[in-house]
């Protein structure tokens, strides 16, 4: 059998780009893709030789039981969680939406993404609000916010829909860390650079979220030198 590289994530807009510079990188290998809404599970397949490199990400106030013996990369230390509604949505007219603006919706989570419960419902007792949240997959989240059922955390990498607004959070309550993780001596290092020009791509991708970067003076404006 010739090389493999078996890959896990959770789900990313960074992960087309990422499988495809990881191909180019390796020809001849043969890449696999495992993906997991749970990223304490694809730790576990790390650490037991089931995967060689995992890309996941880590709520705020969450962290993750990593298995002992595991590396680990930062990818981004602190990537903003975006909140998306139905394009009719009131806090839809505004380019940054404050949190109170939502105290009325229903709050739709998916309760199998680690850590992703307990982070939202803490960020909201923060601000003193009390929502009603409602648990789901993101894809049927995505058809109840479209018509206005719901409001849900996204990824500021999300790509445009026509039925659905994208919106920052006034001062980024919400926050996840990107972490890459693999075994000492694997393919952690080459596979950090590819991801890194993946996700780097994917964000420059997002008008909102470009906007944000910009806002913050991000390092991910600037590609690394060669």
């Amino acid at each position: 059998d010739g090389p493999c590289l078996r890959v896990g994530s959770t789900a990313s807009r960074a992960l087309a780009g990422w499988l495809r510079r990881l191909r180019d990188r390796l020809p001849g290998t043969d890449i696999t893709l495992h993906m997991d809404v749970s990223a304490g599970a694809l730790l576990k397949m790390v650490a037991a030789g089931q995967l060689d490199v995992a890309f996941v990400h880590e709520v705020e106030g969450c962290p993750l039981p990593v298995p002992d013996g595991l590396e680990q990369r930062v990818l981004v230390e602190r990537e903003p969680q975006f909140v998306s509604m139905s394009l009719d949505h009131p806090a839809a007219a505004s380019s940054v939406v404050e949190l109170a603006d939502l105290a009325e919706d229903r709050w739709m989570i998916d309760p199998t993404v680690d850590g992703e419960s307990d982070g939202l419902r803490r960020v909201l007792g923060a601000a003193g609000l009390n929502p009603r949240v409602m648990h789901g997959d993101y894809l049927t989240a995505a058809n109840l916010i479209a018509v206005g059922e719901a409001v849900a955390p996204c990824q500021p990498t999300s790509g445009p829909r026509d039925d659905i607004a994208i919106r920052p959070l006034r001062d980024d309550p919400l926050a996840v860390r990107l972490l890459l993780f693999s075994r000492p001596g694997g393919d952690g290092a080459e596979a950090y650079a590819d991801l890194t020009a993946a996700y780097r791509e994917a964000a420059l991708r997002t008008v909102a979220y470009r906007q944000w970067l910009t806002h913050h003076k991000s390092p991910l404006l600037h590609a690394p030198a060669a």
